[in-house]
């Protein structure tokens, strides 16, 4: 998607189902191209990114209202 550091959703969703409860709410400091925002959404836990880099910030937010 455009970002240097892209990380498999597969393997981030399997990270947040370890470490949040379904339901629960996790905190993304730097959202980059918004995989950790993706993965909530795909295993039920809500989701808050933060990100300083407008053209990150404008891919991530097209990327999770698709």
């Amino acid at each position: 998607l455009g970002h240097p550091h892209q990380k498999p959703e597969k393997v981030i969703a399997w990270c947040v189902s370890l470490t949040c409860p379904e339901g629960g709410h996790v905190l993304d400091p730097f959202m980059g191209s918004g995989t950790t925002g993706a993965a909530c959404k795909a295993t039920g836990r809500t989701f808050t990114g933060i990100e300083s880099d407008p053209d990150y910030f404008q891919m991530a937010t097209q990327r999770l209202h698709a």
